[in-house]
C-alpha cells in the first residue's frame, strides 16, 4: 500500500471523531444496561457547565447532554489532530516514532486523570471504570486508525524496536589540558 498525502486537520478530525463515537456508544450502552439512558453524559455536563459535584442520577437534561457531547467531539478533535501530527512526524522520521508512543499515554492520563479528579469531587457519582474504559477504547481506536492509515509507520514498529532507529554516537573523547 503506497504512502498518501495525509491533512493534518482533516485526518485528525476524523481521527478524533472515531474516538468520540466510539466512547460515547461505550457510554450509552453502560447507560442502557443499567436503565439509564444518558446518564453519563449527562453528569458529565452538569460537573462542566454547572459545576454541579452533587448531580442528580435521574434528572435527564437534554441541553446539558447536548452541550457535553458538542465538548466532547471538540476535545477529541483536538486530540485526534495533535496526534495526528505527531503521527505525520514519526512517519517521516523514524527517530520521532517514541513521540507518538508518549503522545498516546499522555492523551490516556489526561483523560485518567480528568476522570479521576471528577469522580472523586462528585463523591463518585461519576462511573469512573465506565469512563476510563471508554477513554482507553477512544484513545486505542485513534492508535489504530493512524497506525492503518500510515503503513510505513506502521512497518517501521513491527520491523525495528522503539530506541534502535537511531544510533547513538560516540562520546568525544575528554578536552586535554594545554602542556606548559
Amino acid at each position: 500500500m503506497a504512502e498518501r498525502e495525509h491533512s493534518v486537520v482533516g485526518e485528525g478530525l476524523l481521527t478524533g471523531i472515531i474516538g468520540a463515537l466510539l466512547v460515547a456508544t461505550w457510554y450509552f450502552v453502560f447507560d442502557m444496561a443499567a436503565n439509564r439512558p444518558f446518564f453519563t453524559p449527562n453528569v458529565l455536563g452538569k460537573i462542566f457547565f454547572r459545576g454541579d459535584v452533587n448531580p442528580g442520577p435521574r434528572e435527564i437534561v437534554p441541553k446539558i447532554v447536548a452541550a457535553f457531547t458538542v465538548v466532547h467531539l471538540l476535545l477529541f478533535s483536538l486530540a485526534g489532530m495533535a496526534l495526528t501530527f505527531i503521527t505525520h512526524l514519526a512517519s517521516r522520521n523514524p527517530a520521532l516514532r517514541m513521540g507518538l508512543w508518549i503522545g498516546l499515554v499522555v492523551s490516556f492520563l489526561f483523560f485518567a486523570g480528568l476522570t479521576f479528579m471528577l469522580a472523586t469531587s462528585t463523591g463518585n457519582r461519576l462511573p469512573l471504570w465506565e469512563v476510563l474504559g471508554g477513554a482507553l477504547i477512544g484513545v486505542g481506536a485513534m492508535a489504530a486508525f493512524l497506525l492503518n492509515r500510515h503503513p510505513s509507520l506502521r512497518h517501521s514498529l513491527s520491523t525495528v524496536p522503539l530506541g534502535d532507529e537511531v544510533e547513538s554516537s560516540a562520546h568525544p573523547p575528554a578536552p586535554q589540558k594545554p602542556r606548559r
